[in-house]
């Protein structure tokens, strides 16, 4: 019951709210109005060297990825599965069939490409907010 509280309130808090003052200009959203933005998600596998990129998924402004691929998985071929771990939230578990295993140090690396730049999140897909034309990886990888 706390599990479910905690991650409700994760994804409560970042829950766009308008009219409660301030915007950010790169978010998408301006002065408490709500904008859809296009989100890019691409698919890579290191050890198989594939990379499958999907059509952009269109959401409302400060919806955390979760939300997006989501969305993504009801409108393609995409899919994937996830825990939820007490600790740290919505845990990726597997994309597309392929789940990271312990035993061989594999995972699902989540990365973002703005531009030319490509960055590591520090947050996963419960609590990251992608922005306008961000390219959202997941890499699947190894740790060693």
């Amino acid at each position: 019951m706390a599990l479910t509280a905690i991650t409700l309130l994760c994804f409560a808090a970042l829950l766009p709210f308008p009219g409660l003052g301030g915007h950010d200009d790169h978010s998408g959203e301006h002065m408490g109005i709500l904008t859809d933005i296009p989100v890019k998600v691409t698919v890579t596998n290191k050890f198989a060297n594939t990379k499958i990129s999907y059509p952009d998924t269109v959401v409302t402004a400060g919806t955390p990825m979760f939300g997006v691929l989501n969305k993504l998985k009801d409108n393609s071929s995409f899919n994937f599965t996830y825990t939820i771990n007490k600790s740290f939230g919505i845990y990726l578990e597997s994309v597309n069939g392929l789940a990271g295993s312990n035993e061989n140090h594999t995972y699902w690396e989540l990365l973002s490409k703005k531009g030319n730049s490509i960055s590591r999140l520090n947050v996963g897909i419960g609590c990251y907010q992608p922005k306008k034309n961000e390219n959202f990886i997941m890499n699947f990888t190894t740790w060693d």
